[in-house]
């Protein structure tokens, strides 16, 4: 039987209290030290698990324990260190995939020294989450119908791993594509990259200047959060009937300032529903049953029986894997699901 390991964050305090109530007797401020100072743990172990092939895996969930806000202000190497010792913890369990979540699997250079460290294969699942965005930003279109070949898209955290697949894969899509993320030369190589493709979509790199294109986007996608890319725009600043794809933890556009802009939709864009057998029972901001995508990525190589070799790392743009994840994910019985803070759209 094949079993995998997957490390996740607390997202914020709440997610702290959910997984330990007496935590609410404790001021934040100090939870936010001993988070600091507690080393990885296992969190959750779910057995038996079941796809639709019928391949069975038993999996074991690893807490990284750092609130997303003190990943994001953290220096690197400090975040780093943490999740190295989550991957040796891991590794522990037997594990023959590791999957590392959320912004777990940013740090490093995309989980690419994670790769290079451990002799256990790494994901991010940045494939998988690429293949869903894409999906649902479709679904979303059709929805709202909005005609993507005349649409402007604004990717926010272009240069990470989803960002590039999801500019990849929109051209020859969409009109305009914006290019926005805090890396300078970073973005300048992507959109070389993006030119060298010679579609007929218009690429343009906006470095920072977020402010400056959403007003006029027609469809936006975090891939991360806006701690990352400045974003003082308000929610009343974004274009009417505007589409938000809004995949980070925490959240870039909350549901309080949904309410103010009836208009606009926002979709999750990383959601999967896994097959009846394979419910992992791990408390999430979902409708129960959903993971995130980067979940199932890692559930869906361990039930493949791929584990040989690292399977999304780094920050390298690769349609190939996008598409290789979304066949086995229908092979295996994941469906990606379109959703809005985590509860189905109705249609």
């Amino acid at each position: 039987m094949s079993k995998f390991a997957f490390i996740l964050n607390p997202v914020n305090i709440q997610n702290v209290h959910d997984y330990f109530p007496i935590a609410k007797l404790t001021p934040p401020g100090l939870v936010k030290i001993i988070l600091r100072l507690l080393p990885p743990f296992k969190l959750h172990y779910a057995k038996n698990l079941r796809s639709a092939q019928g391949s069975v895996i038993d999996g074991c969930f690893i807490a990284c324990p750092l609130l997303s806000k003190q990943v994001l202000a953290l220096k690197e190497e400090i975040v780093l260190d943490k999740i190295l010792k989550s991957v040796r913890l891991a590794e522990r369990t037997g594990a023959k995939i590791i999957g590392l979540g959320a912004l777990m699997g940013i740090a490093g250079k995309g989980g690419q020294i994670a790769a290079e460290k451990s002799p256990v294969a790494i994901t991010t699942g940045s494939s998988l989450a690429s293949a869903a965005i894409l999906e649902t930003v479709k679904r979303a279109a059709d929805l709202r119908k909005v005609d993507l070949a005349k649409a402007k898209i604004v990717i926010v955290g272009a240069t990470n791993a989803i960002g590039q697949n999801c500019a990849l894969g929109f051209l020859n899509r969409v009109d305009t594509v914006f290019l926005v993320a805090k890396n300078a030369e970073r973005l300048t190589e992507l959109k070389n990259f993006l030119a060298a493709q010679k579609s007929t979509t218009n690429i343009i790199d906006k470095g920072l200047a977020l402010e400056t294109v959403i007003k006029d986007a027609d469809i936006v996608i975090f891939t991360t959060s806006a701690i990352e890319v400045p974003f003082t725009t308000t929610v009343n600043s974004l274009k009417k009937d505007a589409i938000v794809c809004d995949i980070p933890s925490p959240r870039n556009i909350s549901r309080e300032l949904c309410e103010k802009r009836k208009d606009i939709l926002i979709v999750d864009g990383a959601i999967i529903e896994p097959p009846k057998t394979a419910k992992v029972g791990l408390k999430l901001p979902l409708k129960n049953g959903f993971i995130f995508a980067c979940m199932a990525e890692t559930m869906i190589l361990a039930f493949e029986g791929k584990t040989q070799e690292d399977f999304s790392t780094g920050f390298k743009p690769d349609l190939n894997k996008v598409a290789e994840i979304k066949a086995l994910a229908d092979k295996h019985g994941f469906e990606i699901k379109f959703t809005s803070f985590g509860k189905p759209i109705s249609l």
